[in-house]
C-alpha cells in the first residue's frame, strides 16, 4: 500500500533471530505494509533513511558481541563523524533482543544498538523487548506478548484507510520464491531409488480425537541410560558436500568414545584433518569454534516424501526464483539439485517445529479436525499447550507430520521447512595444529606444498527418551555417532570470541584461572596447548584449573595430560563420587534443598573455588585471565558468586558489593565465558 513501508533487519547466529524477523515481517505484511526483511549487513544507512519505520531483531553472541551478519552496519553506525549529527532523525524504530541470562552481558547487542540509534537521532515508536533463552517457556514467554502489543501499536499509530481490513490469519500469504521442476529425459518412475510410494490415509475424526488427547499429556522427559554402539551402521547419508562458501573439506581421522559404555552420556573425541593451500605455517586455534554440517538420514527423507506424496517428483531437478532481496542466508543448494537432494542436505526435518511451522501446516490440511487442533496449538495467548506438544517431549517435524496425516504440503512450498544450520563445537586442540603431509589418509593429488591441519572436538552426543518412548537424537549427534574414520565431511571455522589477544606476549605470562565442567574442558585444553608454545616454559604464568564432572573413572576428560603441563594445578570436583552421609547429614541436606539450595551436599566446581580461596586470591592480585566453560544453566552464575566469595575471603576486595564490579574491570582481570 502506498506510503506504508517498513523494514525488518535481523542479526542472527543460530537462526532464532531470523525466524522472529520473518514472523514480524509477515505480521506487518498482513497490516498492508510494504515489507522488506533481511540481514543487517544487507542494508546501509541510506536504506534506513528511505524507510521511516524499522524493526531490529538481534541476538547477542560471545562476550556481548554483535552477530557476524551485523558487523558491517554496526561499524557504519559507530563512525565518529556521525556523532551529534542527528542523521537518523527521520527514522522510527523498535528493537527486540534475544539473549541468555547466564551470560554477564545479557542482551548486550540489542542494548548497545538501541543506544546508538537513539544517539544518532532515531526515535522509538514502540518499546524494546528482551527475550531470555533460559526462561522456563523459552523465548516465546517474552516474545509473544511483545508481538501482540507491537501489532496493536502499529494499527493504532498507523491506521488503515477506511474500508481496508488487515489480512486475516487464516489467509495464506504468497511465497517470496517460486520453485519449478526441471524436466528430465526418461521416466521419473524408473529412476525412483527407494521403493514404492506410500500414500498416508487420513484417519477418521474419532481416531484423531483420541490421538490429540494423547498428545496433550506427552510432556515429561525421561532420561535414558547410555546405549551401546551396534556393529551395524545404519544407512548413512550420502557423501555429497554442499557448496558452502568458506567451508573446508575434512577427513575423519578417528571417532573415539571416551566415556564407558555404561555411562549415561556418550562423549566422543573426534579428530579431523584438513588440507589447505591458502594458509601458511601454524594456526592458533584456542577459542575458535568448529562448524559441522550434518545431514538427514535416507530413511527419514523417504518417510517425508511418502507422507507428503512427493514420490512422483522426488528425483526431479528443481530451480528456485527468489524475489529481489528475499533469499535467506545459509541457503546453499547443489547445482541441478533434486527434491531428494535438498531434503537430505538442506532442511532440518528432525528439528522441533516452531509455532510458525504449525501455523503453516494448518493451511495445508483438508481435515477440519486437524485444522482446528493446529489452530488451538498455535493460539498466541496460550503457549503452555504448544510447549506440552512440541518442546517438552521434543517432537520432531517428521513426527508432527505423522500426527497430522491430512497435511499435504505442496513441493512448491518446500522452503517453509527450517534450514539445517551448522552445529558448533569448541575446538579442544591448540598449539601447533599442523601435521605431517604423509600422515594424511586422504589420497588426493601428490602436492606436498599444501598444509595439513588437525582439528579436534569433544562432543557430548544427545540421546535420551521422552514419554513418546522413541529415542530422541539430535540431528548432528546421530550424524557424528555413526561417522566412521576415513569419511569426508564439510566443516567451517568460526573466529574466537575470547576477549584477549593470543599474539600478545602477556598472554603466556599472565596467570590463568580456568573453570570447566564436562565437555567445557575443550576450549580450556586448547588454551593450555597454546600457552605451552612459549619457548621459555619458565615464563609461562601459573595456571589454576577447577574441573567438574560426575565421576573420576567415567568423565574426567584428558586427566592423563594435566601432569605434563608446566605450572598447572588442578582441583577436580566429582559430583557423584561423594561418600555416603549419616542420617543427621541427610536430614540437614533435605532441609537445605527444601530451602532452595540446589547444590547442597554436592561437590561442584563452586565448592572447590571456595575451598581454595587463598590460591584463587593469590592469582587475582596478578591481573589474571579467567575462563569459564561448560553448561549454561546454573553453573556460570554459581561460579561467578564463588569467585566473588573467594575475592572477599582472600582480602582482594572488602565485601561482596565491591566484588560484583571487580571482575568486570579490565584493569583487574580478563573474564571470558564460553557456555552452551
Amino acid at each position: 500500500m502506498e506510503g506504508r513501508n517498513i523494514i525488518v533487519l535481523y542479526g542472527s547466529e543460530t537462526g532464532n533471530g531470523e525466524e522472529i524477523a520473518m514472523e514480524l515481517a509477515k505480521m506487518a505484511e498482513r497490516l498492508h505494509f510494504n515489507t522488506v526483511v533481511g540481514e543487517m549487513d544487507d542494508f546501509k544507512l541510506t536504506d534506513l533513511l528511505r524507510c521511516s519505520l524499522a524493526i531490529f531483531v538481534t541476538s547477542t553472541t560471545g562476550q556481548g558481541d554483535m552477530p557476524k551478519n551485523t558487523t558491517t552496519l554496526w561499524k557504519s553506525l559507530r563512525r565518529t563523524k556521525l556523532n551529534n549529527t542527528n542523521c537518523l532523525a527521520p527514522v522510527k524504530f523498535s528493537i527486540f533482543g534475544l539473549g541468555d541470562s547466564s551470560y554477564p552481558k545479557f542482551n548486550w547487542a540489542a542494548r548497545k544498538l538501541r543506544v546508538r540509534l537513539l544517539q544518532l537521532g532515531a526515535s522509538e515508536f514502540f518499546r524494546p523487548g528482551e527475550a531470555d533463552e533460559r526462561h522456563e517457556n523459552g523465548l516465546d514467554s517474552i516474545y509473544l506478548p511483545w508481538y501482540q502489543e507491537l501489532r496493536v501499536s502499529l494499527l493504532s499509530q498507523f491506521p488503515l484507510p477506511k474500508g481496508i481490513e488487515p489480512i486475516p490469519d487464516d489467509a495464506q500469504l504468497p511465497p517470496k520464491y517460486n520453485i519449478r521442476l526441471v524436466p528430465s529425459a526418461g521416466s521419473v518412475k524408473d529412476k525412483l531409488k527407494n521403493g514404492k510410494s506410500h500414500v498416508s490415509q487420513v484417519e477418521d475424526n474419532e481416531q484423531l480425537a483420541a490421538k490429540f488427547e494423547r498428545m496433550s499429556t506427552d510432556s515429561e522427559a525421561i532420561e535414558a541410560p547410555g546405549l551401546k554402539d551396534g556393529t551395524d551402521v545404519p544407512d548413512f547419508p550420502p557423501s555429497k558436500l554442499l557448496p558452502i562458501p568458506g567451508s573446508f573439506t575434512a577427513q575423519v581421522v578417528c571417532n573415539k568414545r571416551v566415556t564407558p559404555e555404561g555411562h549415561w552420556q556418550d562423549v566422543r573425541h573426534i579428530e579431523f584433518k584438513v588440507r589447505n593451500a591458502r594458509r601458511n605455517g601454524a594456526m592458533s586455534f584456542a577459542g575458535q569454534t568448529l562448524l559441522i554440517y550434518p545431514k538427514n538420514y535416507p530413511e527419514d527423507v523417504q518417510k517425508l516424501i511418502d507422507l507428503m506424496e512427493w514420490s512422483e517428483v522426488a528425483e526431479q531437478r528443481i530451480e528456485i526464483d527468489w524475489a529481489k532481496g528475499t533469499r535467506p542466508r545459509d541457503y546453499h543448494f547443489f547445482k541441478d539439485a533434486t527434491i531428494r537432494d535438498v531434503l537430505t542436505h538442506n532442511f532440518d526435518i528432525s528439528a522441533v517445529p516452531k509455532r510458525t511451522f504449525l501455523e503453516f501446516m494448518a493451511y495445508h490440511t483438508t481435515n477440519p479436525l486437524e485444522k482446528e487442533r493446529l489452530q488451538e496449538l498455535t493460539q498466541r495467548g496460550d503457549s503452555d499447550e504448544f510447549y506440552d506438544y512440541t518442546s517438552r517431549p521434543r517432537r520432531t517435524i517428521l513426527e508432527v507430520l505423522e500426527d497430522f496425516p491430512g497435511v499435504k504440503i505442496p513441493y512448491t512450498r518446500l522452503l517453509e521447512f527450517p534450514i539445517i544450520r551448522p552445529r558448533e563445537f569448541s575446538l579442544c586442540n591448540g598449539g601447533d595444529p599442523s601435521v605431517n603431509i604423509k600422515d594424511l589418509v586422504m589420497s588426493n593429488e601428490q602436492d606436498t606444498t599444501t598444509n595439513v591441519y588437525k582439528f579436534e572436538i569433544l562432543a557430548a552426543l544427545v540421546h535420551y527418551r521422552t514419554i513418546i518412548r522413541k529415542p530422541r537424537q539430535g540431528l548432528c549427534s546421530r550424524y557424528l555417532r555413526h561417522l566412521p574414520a576415513g569419511t569426508t565431511v564439510q566443516i567451517g571455522i568460526k573466529p574466537p570470541s575470547s576477549p584477549f589477544a593470543m599474539d600478545d606476549p602477556s598472554f603466556y605470562s599472565r596467570p590463568l584461572i580456568g573453570v570447566a565442567t564436562g565437555t567445557g574442558i575443550a576450549p580450556f585444553r586448547a588454551l593450555l596447548q597454546d600457552r605451552c608454545l612459549v619457548q621459555d616454559q619458565q615464563k609461562m604464568g601459573p595456571t589454576l584449573l577447577f574441573f567438574g564432572c560426575r565421576n573420576a573413572a567415567a568423565d574426567y576428560h584428558f586427566r592423563g595430560e594435566w601432569c605434563t603441563v608446566p605450572n598447572l594445578t588442578v582441583h577436580p570436583a566429582f559430583s557423584r563420587d561423594n561418600d555416603s552421609s549419616s542420617p543427621d547429614q541427610e536430614t540437614k541436606l533435605a532441609l537445605q534443598r527444601a530451602a532452595g539450595i540446589y547444590d547442597a551436599g554436592k561437590n561442584y566446581v563452586q565448592h572447590q573455588i571456595r575451598q581454595h580461596a587463598a590460591e584463587v586470591g593469590k592469582l587475582l592480585r596478578q591481573n589474571p585471565i579467567i575462563v569459564v566453560c561448560g553448561n549454561s544453566g546454573r553453573m556460570p552464575k554459581s561460579v561467578r558468586e564463588a569467585l566473588e566469595d573467594a575475592a572477599v575471603g582472600s582480602g582482594v576486595v572488602a565485601d561482596r558489593e565491591e566484588a560484583k564490579g571487580w571482575f568486570d574491570r579490565k584493569e583487574n582481570c580478563v573474564y571470558w565465558q564460553e557456555t552452551w
